[in-house]
């Protein structure tokens, strides 16, 4: 028997004035696992976590966490751990006493503050005042925080988006990390690919307040649903096309393997997604450009090419090309959509 999702999102929606900010929206999140709802800014990813907090009410819908529906629960009564995007941290209070603010049992707290800071590698920190501390301290202290009361649920608005990049990289590690050593089921929020795939078991695409598509990261990537999807979950070409029984034509003559998500009759339009890792630079017989953009990246660069219908990236060695110099550039394969259901 398949064990039920720990959270059941069903027809969620949500509007302000006449804005549709979540648009009958539904996700299921197993037991245990980390969902990153992932979009554009006015996306609705914001909205709906703030609706799964019991922040704002949807105007339909049910949110349900292990078996109980909670979506007329006050916040308090959801009994779930919240860190937020500034992490709403008491300046004036100490490490230790930021962790235990939302504590009830006198008697169990200072083990149950460091036990979370210890989770948090913050053990030796605790007497500290939390404006002595780093960007990426100051998130862990808001984790250990929302964990000691032990919530239910773990909800997580942008938690890295102040930090610095070097900082984020480290520290979007070392949140998997007690992510998992918890257990704890989560949502959080971010524009950030990368941040959406180190951190997600699953990751919800959400655009105009709707779900385009939720998967592992490597679905996300390898078989998006959507050209929206292929585009915004990582860098990539695009070019119009015709699709053949040998894969997909374009401009007139190159003809590469690709996937489609759904069949499609010889000669059909498509929009032809290419990631820059599967095109290359060749002398002949591939798609004429000219390059208009270099950037540099250790010993690789990522080259911007300018084709008669579109724009094309290659990921190459650093010396392949010159900026402004006519190349012709091949890919290894595409993907594919119907050129009428794209928008």
């Amino acid at each position: 028997m398949t064990e039920r999702p720990f959270l059941e999102v069903r027809g969620l929606s949500k509007k302000f004035g006449d804005h549709v900010a979540v648009d009958n929206l539904s996700l299921d999140v197993p037991r245990g696992s980390v969902l990153a709802l992932l979009g554009p800014s006015g996306s609705g990813k914001t909205t709906t976590l703030r609706v799964l907090a019991g922040f704002e009410s949807p105007d339909a819908g049910s949110v349900t966490v292990d078996g109980e529906e909670v979506t007329s629960l006050s916040p308090s009564a959801r009994r779930f751990g919240m860190v937020f995007q500034h992490y709403a941290l008491f300046p004036h209070l100490t490490v230790e006493e930021n962790v235990a603010f939302g504590l009830r049992d006198r008697d169990g707290r200072t083990a149950r503050v460091l036990e979370m800071l210890a989770l948090v590698d913050l053990a030796d920190l605790g007497s500290r005042n939390v404006d002595q501390l780093s960007g990426g301290q100051q998130q862990r202290v808001a984790l250990a925080r929302a964990l000691a009361p032990s919530p239910r649920l773990l909800l997580l608005d942008e938690p890295l988006s102040n930090l610095d990049p070097a900082l984020r990289d480290r520290t979007r590690r070392e949140l998997k990390a007690a992510l998992v050593r918890v257990g704890i089921t989560s949502v959080f929020v971010t524009h950030d690919q990368e941040e959406a795939f180190a951190i997600g078991d699953m990751v919800a695409v959400l655009r105009n307040g709707a779900l385009e598509q939720v998967g592992s990261p490597p679905e996300l990537y390898e078989e998006p649903a959507t050209v929206f999807v292929a585009t915004f979950v990582g860098r990539a070409g695009v070019l119009p096309g015709r699709f053949t029984n040998r894969g997909v034509t374009v401009e007139g003559e190159m003809t590469i393997p690709a996937r489609t998500p759904a069949p499609l009759a010889e000669g059909h339009p498509v929009v032809v997604v290419i990631r820059p890792e599967h095109a290359h630079f060749v002398s002949h017989g591939g798609v004429p450009g000219i390059v208009r953009s270099r950037t540099y990246m250790g010993g690789r660069a990522l080259f911007r090419v300018e084709t008669e219908t579109g724009v094309l990236e290659v990921d190459a060695p650093v010396d392949a090309a010159e900026k402004g110099e006519r190349v012709q550039v091949t890919a290894e394969r595409a993907l594919a959509f119907a050129a009428d259901e794209t928008s």
